[in-house]
């Protein structure tokens, strides 16, 4: 995403991203890749009882663990609220392209 930032902007588009953790866990873990907090493109919402993650159904249990996490998921949300595309991811390295997003939304576009 972060090389295609100037991409989504210039289609005035908001990117947010969804982490099931508290928000010291979201910024050490930025931290640890070397992710500066200047350096966050969009913002990054804590979510660790994963109300967000449940109501687009990503919310997911782990094995026999008791802890709760979320499945990989795009999501392009329209200024009504209503989905217009999305990917579900079945790991965490299954994510969309860049490309293949703003390819969504420009389909969007084009609808009008």
């Amino acid at each position: 995403m972060r090389d295609k930032i100037a991409e989504f902007e210039k289609r005035n588009v908001q990117l947010l991203a969804i982490d099931p953790h508290e928000s010291h866990r979201v910024r050490r873990m930025l931290r640890d890749v070397g992710t500066k907090p200047d350096e966050v493109l969009y913002p990054v919402l804590a979510d660790p009882v994963n109300a967000v993650s449940a109501t687009y159904g990503v919310a997911f249990q782990m094995g026999i663990h008791t802890e709760w996490s979320n499945r990989p998921a795009t999501f392009v949300i329209d200024k009504a609220s209503v989905i217009r595309y999305e990917k579900r991811g079945i790991n965490f390295s299954d994510r969309p392209k860049s490309s293949d997003i703003l390819g969504e939304i420009d389909k969007l576009g084009e609808e009008k």
